[in-house]
């Protein structure tokens, strides 16, 4: 017997462009249809990965301009530089 978490499930349903050969699917009960999903951390939305891309963008946006910040809080460039090095290592 299979459990499922009905709480934490998504249906996610992948169709053609054209919507003359678009068939929607019945929903499910309790289960939430969505248009985007992540999955092992990529967004996936009808196969192009606009909002995958739109959100990597995003975070590499706020941190860059972290980034920026930390000059002007009295951080020397190379405590910068040496943090910045060991963030993305890990």
């Amino acid at each position: 017997m299979i459990c499922c978490k009905f709480a934490e499930t998504k249906e996610i349903v992948f169709k053609r462009p054209n919507p003359r050969l678009s068939v929607h699917p019945t929903l499910v009960a309790n289960i939430e249809q969505v248009r985007a999903a992540k999955l092992l951390g990529v967004v996936c939305d009808s196969l192009l990965f606009d909002e995958h891309v739109h959100a990597v963008l995003k975070t590499c946006s706020q941190r860059m301009y972290l980034m920026k910040l930390l000059p002007d809080q009295g951080l020397p460039s190379k405590v910068i530089l040496r943090s910045c090095i060991v963030y993305f290592m890990l």
